[in-house]
């Protein structure tokens, strides 16, 4: 894997403190990593270093999340059959020592979650769709309840339009946190309640507990609950909030409140387009609500707090940042975001692609309108080529014997319908289409005729009609008829016209993250190799080094993607 020059790395981490947060997203923070309130330090690990399980049903994803093995999980694709009200699936973790982790961004589980009596949990790059929001009593997204619920991290998670609400820590639950997680509202509702602390003013489970820290999170369009809290220490520091009044409109809208003997740390937030954003009516005499430099945009109601709250046991100041940069921070972060679960370790190994064993791997070839990947899992070599619409790619086919050659073309089509390509070598032109596999990490092998001349030919895999095309791996040519002895003279401008072709001049461009993680390979004409714009286009943004290469040449440099 190609590293970055450790001369370089302090340079990127100078950079990355302005344009987002100078923390190690992977590393869990706040009341998580304590025991009880106090200031004894707990190692928040979840399955630790569990051999990894990848599952592929909701059944199975419950098995392994109720054992009492310590187990790290990946969920790989969408799983759940959905609830509504207290009926369907419900992920339920009641075993300790468990990491679940969403194995790709945008991960959906079609269920809310239940730790209940469960401790050392980490949940992380899951997006959760609820049904609605409503007045009954309706699971939420994710309820944290019961005594021996405790150090629990919920990371860069999902949770939107909760029934009864987002994400609850409730009865007794202590030592959770969450950081880079959104909470929601889609749907326009006088119940668009997302974060409750403590369900009840009587409830005596929960006195010294329902310590909670919220950290680089998001609150979007929720009309309460921000979080409204009973009992606890709870420390909201550097989040984003954000109002919608056409979702929030006709409805009392109230953002952090701290009730029944609750203190909160309302710490460097930053609250736009928000009415009330600081509620003090719940207090009753007991809550305190301590606001210490936030920043309020556009905003109604009150902003004052009222008391002083706690000083939080744990170390964050380090890394905290300036009320000034959260909204970039966290726009850019927060979400079921993270491409693998590389990305926050978790035991994982990204496995090597599968030596080749076809004679010709389509992402070596020239592209044009496409790119080679190696996001999507199951190939050959280096990568594949996904083609963009209108896009081809020529590769350089040898062979001893002019005449009709089977192709047996490696392919992954994930979309809802058949896709058309043109493959062509001189003047012989065949369009196939190439069938759904039902995902695009599940690899098939088309078979094409095509007539090849002897010696090289450039053969030319081409969309159709403007339309996107399957991805491609690896293929073979097989001779199946050699071509009829013909003596007849051919007219030189036609023998030029159909074979001569000359390959043109490419570079090897290779697009690395700073990890030195391989994002991207493709091979570029020399007339682009300039074009970054071109090379870069669908990548996040952030900074990449890029590394180009060919015959005698070997250069790399760093480019920024805006």
């Amino acid at each position: 894997m190609f590293k970055v020059p450790s001369r370089f790395l302090t340079v990127l981490c100078a950079f990355a403190v302005s344009a987002s947060a100078a923390v190690d997203q992977c590393k869990p923070i706040g009341w998580a990593t304590r025991s009880g309130r106090t200031s004894t330090e707990f190692n928040v690990t979840g399955g630790g270093n569990a051999t990894p399980i990848t599952v592929t049903t909701f059944a199975d994803l419950q098995k392994y999340a109720k054992d009492s093995s310590p187990r790290v999980i990946y969920i790989d694709g969408t799983l759940g059959d959905g609830w509504s009200g207290r009926t369907g699936d419900r992920l339920n973790i009641t075993g300790s020592n468990k990491t679940i982790i969403g194995l790709k961004p945008g991960t959906v589980l079609k269920a809310p979650i239940h730790i209940s009596k469960a401790s050392n949990i980490i949940v992380r790059n899951i997006v959760i769709q609820g049904p609605g929001s409503n007045a009954e009593q309706a699971w939420d997204n994710l309820t944290i309840e019961n005594n021996g619920s405790k150090n629990i991290w919920i990371d860069h998670c999902e949770f939107w339009d909760g029934q009864d609400g987002n994400a609850d820590v409730v009865k007794g639950a202590d030592n959770v946190t969450f950081t880079w997680c959104i909470f929601g509202y889609k749907k326009k509702s006088s119940h668009n309640l997302s974060n409750l602390i403590g369900s009840s003013d009587n409830e005596p489970e929960s006195e010294g507990k329902l310590n909670v820290t919220y950290m680089f999170n998001w609150w979007q369009a929720a009309n309460q609950r921000k979080p409204r809290c009973r009992y606890g220490n709870v420390h909201v520091v550097n989040n984003l909030l954000t109002g919608n009044a056409s979702i929030t409109n006709g409805t009392d809208v109230l953002g952090v409140s701290a009730g029944h003997m609750c203190k909160v740390r309302t710490e460097r937030n930053v609250f736009i387009n928000e009415a009330n954003p600081i509620y003090t009516g719940n207090a009753n005499g007991t809550g305190v609500n301590e606001v210490i430099d936030n920043i309020f945009t556009n905003c109604s109601g009150n902003t004052k707090g009222t008391g002083t709250s706690f000083t939080p046991p744990y170390e964050y100041t380090s890394f905290m940042l300036k009320a000034s940069e959260v909204e970039a921070a966290v726009k850019a972060n927060a979400g079921a975001t993270l491409k693998s679960p590389t990305e926050c370790d978790a035991n994982y190994v990204e496995p090597e692609p599968p030596t080749p064993d076809k004679q010709y791997q389509a992402e070596t070839g020239t592209i044009t309108g496409g790119v080679s990947e190696s996001s999507n899992g199951g190939y050959h070599g280096d990568g594949y080529v996904n083609f963009d619409k209108g896009g081809d790619v020529v590769v350089n086919v040898k062979v001893d014997t002019a005449g009709q050659y089977r192709f047996d073309i490696d392919f992954a089509n994930g979309s809802s319908e058949a896709r058309s390509l043109a493959i062509s070598a001189g003047l012989d032109t065949a369009t196939t289409s190439f069938k759904t596999t039902g995902g695009w990490t599940v690899w098939e092998t088309a078979e094409v005729l095509v007539n090849l001349a002897a010696g090289e030919n450039a053969v030319k895999f081409a969309t159709v009609g403007g339309n996107d095309g399957p991805n491609i791996d690896q293929f073979d040519v097989t001779l199946v008829k050699s071509a009829e002895k013909d003596t007849t003279e051919k007219p030189t401008s036609i023998r030029s016209k159909s074979f001569a072709m000359v390959a043109p001049s490419v570079y090897r461009v290779s697009i690395f993250d700073t990890k030195g993680a391989l994002v991207r390979r493709m091979n570029v004409e020399s007339a682009k190799v300039g074009d970054v714009a071109w090379m870069t286009r669908g990548l996040p943004a952030g900074l990449y080094v890029m590394r180009v290469s060919a015959p005698g040449v070997e250069r790399s440099k760093f480019i920024a993607v805006k």
